[in-house]
């Protein structure tokens, strides 16, 4: 048996804001420079990754991605300092769970396997 760990951030209304599909979103966002061809890689509708985006900010009160309309050349979006901040945190907290987890899960699943 393979134990895991999945960490969701809540707000203080305990809704959860931030996890690892956000801030799968965010790193393609970064990585697209399009909140449409984020949320297309990740068969996401439109619609929903800015719903998941205003989640974040509403629950930070922070931007978290920018945009620029579209142009000759079509508009982009990337992440803010605080975005970039909360991803890294996020990618932070959960690879010291994973850590620990490894490190201790023997002595509370050990007998159990």
């Amino acid at each position: 048996m393979d134990a895991t760990i999945q960490i969701k951030l809540r707000n203080d209304d305990s809704l959860p804001f931030f996890g690892p599909g956000t801030a799968e979103l965010l790193e393609l966002i970064a990585e697209t420079g399009s909140v449409r061809h984020a949320s297309e890689r990740m068969a996401l509708s439109y619609s929903k990754a800015w719903k998941m985006i205003r989640g974040i900010e509403e629950a930070t009160g922070k931007e978290a991605v920018t945009r620029v309309q579209g142009g000759r050349g079509g508009g982009r979006a990337e992440l803010t300092e605080a975005g970039k901040s909360l991803l890294c945190a996020f990618r932070a907290i959960e690879r010291d769970m994973r850590m620990h987890l490894e490190a201790i899960k023997g002595d509370y699943l050990g007998k159990a396997l």
